[in-house]
């Protein structure tokens, strides 16, 4: 008879299930991580493995938002806090683009591409201009949404120079990501012109 998890017990083992895969894609790109080595990581049998995630390319969208959310963490931090500064956002995001890995430093936007077109309808979310609005309103700028949009694009071209950080040189790469990451902070707090 398959073990019943409680709430707790399955949370603990969805985390432990995306750490592993993260673990995995250090070394592996998706496509060569198979589901037994990440379920005996996470102590439980293959098959209990699709009780947490319909598919392999659920459980890679998951680690997509896992990383996503972690890399986040920070910046809504601050963001909740009064009388945000806009040096404060550009230091934030100048350390999220250059101490942390982003999705694009595990998965090629093909690869995304790849999965999220595998994800039945309805489960392929884009939650990045969400959370640019997010950012918007918390900051009480004006036309958030069409902002929203500027902050998303311009925050995807520095991930993906991130992802290529290797092939740059190292300073030059930080002063890359320096300037956008003011040039966003900028933008977020420039007073609309009338």
């Amino acid at each position: 008879m398959p073990k019943i998890f409680s709430e707790q017990e399955r949370e603990i083992i969805r985390i432990k299930l995306l750490n592993a895969g993260i673990h995995e894609l250090e070394n592996k790109t998706y496509r060569n991580i198979a589901v037994d080595s990440l379920a005996a990581e996470a102590g439980i049998a293959k098959g209990t493995f699709y009780n947490f995630f319909p598919s392999k390319e659920a459980y890679f969208y998951a680690i997509i938002q896992f990383i996503k959310e972690r890399n986040r963490s920070e910046l809504k931090k601050m963001l909740l806090c009064e009388k945000v500064q806009r040096n404060e956002v550009a230091a934030c995001l100048y350390h999220r683009y250059t101490k942390i890995k982003t999705v694009y430093d595990y998965f090629s936007p093909e690869e995304m591409k790849i999965i999220m077109r595998k994800l039945p309808d309805g489960d392929e979310a884009d939650d990045s201009v969400e959370f640019a609005e997010w950012i918007c309103e918390n900051l009480s700028v004006s036309e958030k949404e069409k902002k929203a949009k500027v902050i998303v694009n311009m925050c995807n071209i520095m991930a993906l120079a991130a992802s290529n950080r290797d092939m740059l040189e190292p300073c030059a790469y930080e002063e890359t990501i320096l300037v956008f990451c003011n040039a966003i902070a900028d933008y977020i707090f420039k007073e609309e012109r009338k």
